[in-house]
């Protein structure tokens, strides 16, 4: 037993002594990496002025081919002209406003993605809901009552990645719009 404490002791004496030798050096902390990324967007830059003119081109040939109606080009590129018109309203909806709608989404050589089935009627809350940008700005062009057709250029519609479904990425859309119903936003005066 005695042998047994006297080894315990020598071990225990031997770990201390180890313990106080290794921590005795000081340890020094790695430099950090760094690294440099450099990014060159002059390809996305190329590609996207490419997949522009590109766009604008169909839009052209579609505008020529169509010589009923005249179209209106917007801020962001796309082009629509009124379906129906509604002669009596100037209002138009503001950010906040609910309007009820429907709409549907062709590819640009007429074939349907979804119709005015597939998306419904809805309540939008003018610029307060994620939908694509040329959606947003779409809305705010018709007035209660009106009906409109847009093109709408592949980075105004779902944009690089598509919608995940039915839309494959880089697409430009043609949309039909029906403003339904404009609710305009109640001051919190109001009540």
């Amino acid at each position: 037993m005695k042998s047994k404490m006297q080894l315990n002791k020598i071990l225990s004496i031997f770990m201390l002594i180890f313990f106080l030798i290794s921590c005795r050096e000081e340890l020094k902390p790695r430099p950090p990496v760094y690294h440099t990324y450099r990014h060159d967007f002059s390809q996305s830059i190329r590609f996207n002025k490419v997949l522009y003119n590109i766009e604008q081109k169909w839009f052209d040939s579609i505008m020529k081919t169509d010589t009923i109606h005249q179209y209106l080009p917007t801020g962001i590129g796309m082009w629509w002209y009124r379906v129906k018109t509604n002669e009596k309203d100037t209002l138009r909806p503001e950010e906040g406003d609910v309007v009820t709608l429907t709409y549907s989404l062709q590819y640009i050589n007429g074939d349907t993605i979804y119709d005015f089935k597939d998306t419904g009627i809805r309540d939008y809350v003018t610029d307060k809901e994620e939908y694509f940008f040329g959606f947003r700005e779409a809305v705010k062009l018709l007035r209660e009552g009106e009906e409109g057709i847009f093109l709408v250029p592949s980075y105004a519609g779902y944009g690089l990645l598509g919608d995940g479904d039915q839309i494959p990425g880089n697409t430009p859309l043609r949309m039909h719009l029906k403003i339904l119903k404009i609710t305009k936003k109640q001051n919190k005066h109001e009540k």
